[in-house]
């Protein structure tokens, strides 16, 4: 099912607009899902199919290195996420036409994960951005030519266990407050400018603060369309400055029982822009639903009036100050509540024990991310308010 984004015009029988994109959220073809492409089972319906097939151009966030099985993982004592290469061909014959690599799993499997992902890619003539064999490639933006539009894509990924270096495969940097002045230099060399982003709290149905800010600087620098992805659940979209904002697709492959246990993640939608030079000439939501036989399908008509509801309503959450902030903290008390108070209260054991092998490489991660750090502290605040229980 399709839905029009109210404060953009939809697409009509008339383009109005040079160019089509499709844009895909996190796509992880693993377990059940990669059982399927290996057998030649479809994992989309006919009508997401077509939504693929029918655009100028398909960007998804390939969120799981195609490496070989048996590389040591990047994580001790943990299996990493992983697909085999034949995905690749996959995606070719599905209608992407590239895929970003900017995310926290690209280095699940270390420098030969990304040489190996890399390779499967460009042998299926697969474009593919976001990462590199060191930190300068990994920066890159992607430079295409959509129906005679250059068409920049900067795709960039949270700082966690993923980011390169000068002397290390893997993912760029998001780093908003650098970010915006590389903008202004990307800005003058294309014709519609993409920043395709990989950030944010996984989980929460609201952006935060930070995330709502720095989105919102990077098309005040000269971005047309910030989209993001990593939360697993659907965000809000806005109309800024006459540009788009979408904080999360949601996921659009995904078989993880760390995933799957919470609610929504199993609902997301691709976005489909028609793009004229610096315009966003007309936007759809293709909304749809991963079941339980593991195929990626549309919603029916109860579905997409319930879908559509809770986009509508969280996407005026986002532009309205007082609930954003009210839906903020209620998502911050959610994810401590869920997850990191139980993070914190077993940090010094699992550090004090030497068969965690991957205590001290979570806990630097812990407080290096920018993401992570900000739930602490908005955690903390609301702690001292009383806002969240101590016991």
């Amino acid at each position: 099912m399709k839905l029009d984004l109210a404060s953009f015009p939809a697409f009509t029988g008339a383009a109005g607009h040079q160019a089509t994109l499709l844009l895909g959220g996190d796509l992880c073809p693993i377990n059940r899902y990669e059982a399927k492409i290996l057998r030649d089972e479809a994992i989309f319906d006919e009508a997401l199919q077509k939504a693929f097939r029918d655009n100028d151009f398909c960007l998804v966030n390939l969120e799981a290195p195609l490496c070989a099985a048996g590389l040591p993982c990047n994580t001790p004592g943990e299996r990493g996420l992983r697909a085999d290469p034949a995905v690749a061909g996959y995606l070719r014959g599905l209608g992407v036409t590239a895929v970003g690599l900017a995310n926290n799993h690209i280095r699940d499997f270390g420098d030969e994960g990304y040489r190996q992902t890399a390779a499967s890619l460009e042998r299926q003539r697969l474009l593919h951005t976001g990462a590199g064999r060191n930190l300068t490639e990994a920066q890159q933006p992607l430079s295409v030519t959509v129906k005679g539009l250059k068409v920049c894509i900067w795709a960039l990924a949270e700082k966690e266990l993923n980011v390169a270096s000068e002397q290390a495969a893997g993912s760029s940097w998001f780093r908003p407050g650098e970010d915006v002045h590389a903008i202004r230099d990307l800005r003058g060399a294309c014709d519609f400018l993409l920043v395709y982003v990989h950030a944010g709290h996984e989980f929460m149905t609201t952006p935060s603060p930070r995330i709502r800010a720095a989105y919102r600087q990077l098309v005040d620098a000269g971005a047309d369309a910030v989209i993001g992805h990593h939360p697993h659940v659907v965000q809000g979209a806005e109309r800024y400055k006459d540009k788009l904002i979408a904080y999360s697709l949601g996921n659009l492959v995904f078989d993880s029982s760390y995933v799957s246990v919470h609610p929504d993640t199993d609902t997301g939608f691709l976005l489909r822009l028609g793009i004229s030079a610096r315009r966003i000439e007309a936007v759809e939501l293709i909304s749809y639903k991963l079941r339980d036989t593991f195929t990626v399908t549309t919603l029916d008509g109860r579905e997409q009036a319930l879908f559509a509801s809770l986009f509508a309503e969280r996407s005026s959450a986002i532009t309205d100050d007082q609930r954003f902030r009210q839906e903020w903290e209620r998502n911050v008390a959610f994810r401590w509540q869920n997850e990191f108070r139980a993070v914190v209260d077993n940090l010094p054991g699992s550090l004090r024990d030497p068969a965690r092998l991957n205590a001290p490489r979570r806990a630097r991660n812990l407080f290096n991310c920018p993401t992570h750090v900000e739930l602490l502290s908005q955690a903390f605040d609301m702690m001292e308010a009383g806002l969240i229980p101590r016991g």
